[in-house]
């Protein structure tokens, strides 16, 4: 008996010393990364662990390692376990500040839908959150998996069943908190919760907002008007800022945006099948790249008029749609593209249609002949954009 066990001994330490080596080197070389990078997968090289790839044998074993990490991050499996220490702490810092806010501000009837809630819920109790992986929903929990198993990822290929959402009255989505409302320009809206603590947060109803939060001091940083230009009023960092006129409103038609193909329609002129609900616009007209039949599966580009810019001017607009595909809002400038803009997908209400305002300070395009163009060339199921209430703003005198 003794022989067999030497043997199988012999077997074994091998193994165990090389694979203890490895992953000691891991653990070694990712304890040393002290900051949130967003690279999920770490792997082994020269540069980094060159003094384990001299030991005979281990770099066709530190290949295959690095290869079956690489597959497994696909599907969120085996992550790295510095990823979740430096992710938490990077989530705890801008979520603990609203332990100290007032307990009776967010409304009763706000509902947020967000993924991986974990931390946000504990320092914000009372809000009725929905998660939209199911891990704390059963109904979404419960919903059949759509992926096939090798796009799958763990805990998190669940979707909420459509209309479930708006079922729930998802209206509401906070962002963490500031300590100035100045310069706050991410989010439409901004509350003071506490001594020098703001909660900005984003709302599908604007009528809603002012009347939950009447009597609060809260800030809106994009107040729109439907018509006049200088009645709309933009909180952009420490200046405030005043409409000076429209690049496009469509409420009726396409405000001379010169438009090919067969995607781009204005919303208030046809009824829409199968879209999810649409929130934040500005009246009922706007361009969209959803075709009234077809859905996403055609293409189409809306080009404004050309127009010109003070330095110290700001381009303003509200946004929706789409996150994946060739479908966006761009700004050319004598004909070459400036910056591009896209939608936000369902990384907010849990679906694509809330309009959010977008923000761009003109210094540096004086002179130019300035363009804005929507584009959808994208063939198939991947998205689609939607644009309203384009707006050139300048300066208050008066601030």
């Amino acid at each position: 008996m003794a022989e067999p066990r030497a043997y199988a001994l012999f077997s074994i330490l091998p193994v165990l010393i090389y694979s203890g080596a490895l992953q000691a080197a891991l653990l070694f070389e990712e304890a040393r990364i002290d900051k949130y990078s967003n690279k999920i997968h770490f792997e082994l090289s020269e540069g980094n662990a060159g003094w384990l790839l001299t030991v005979p044998g281990m770099l066709p074993l530190t290949t295959i390692s690095n290869g079956l990490r690489r597959r497994l991050v696909k599907h969120s499996v085996g992550l790295r376990w510095v990823e979740f220490r430096e992710h938490s702490n990077m989530r705890i810092r801008r979520w603990r500040p609203y332990e100290n806010m007032k307990r009776d501000i967010v409304p009763g009837d706000a509902v947020w839908a967000m993924a991986t809630v974990g931390i946000p819920p504990y320092y914000l109790p009372d809000t009725t959150i929905i998660d939209t992986l199911g891990l704390t929903d059963a109904t979404v929990a419960h919903n059949p998996v759509t992926h096939p198993n090798h796009l799958r990822q763990i805990a998190h290929d669940r979707n909420p069943p459509l209309g479930y959402l708006k079922e729930r009255g998802v209206n509401f989505a906070i962002f963490p908190a500031v300590f100035t409302w100045t310069g706050c320009c991410s989010t439409r809206y901004v509350v003071k919760v506490g001594p020098d603590l703001w909660m900005p947060f984003e709302a599908t109803d604007h009528h809603w907002v002012l009347d939950r939060f009447v009597g609060r001091d809260l800030r809106v940083n994009f107040d729109t008007h439907p018509a006049n230009p200088s009645a709309n009023l933009l909180q952009y960092s420490d200046r405030l800022y005043v409409g000076e006129r429209f690049l496009g409103r469509f409420e009726d038609g396409f405000d001379d945006w010169l438009v090919e193909g067969d995607a781009i329609t204005n919303h208030r002129e046809h009824e829409y099948n199968n879209q999810l609900p649409i929130t934040g616009n500005v009246g009922p007209g706007f361009l969209t790249s959803f075709h009234p039949v077809r859905g996403d599966f055609t293409t189409g580009v809306a080009r404004s008029p050309e127009f010109t810019a003070t330095e110290d001017a700001l381009l303003t607009f509200l946004i929706a749609g789409g996150a994946r595909g060739n479908v966006g809002v761009r700004l050319l400038a004598d004909g070459v593209e400036d910056r591009a803009w896209r939608g936000r997908g369902n990384s907010i209400f849990g679906f694509s249609g809330h309009f959010e305002m977008k923000v761009y300070p003109l210094a540096g395009l004086a002179g130019k002949t300035l363009q804005l163009e929507l584009f959808d060339s994208e063939l198939g199921d991947s998205g689609h954009i939607m644009l309203d209430h384009v707006l050139l703003a300048s300066p208050d005198a008066g601030r």
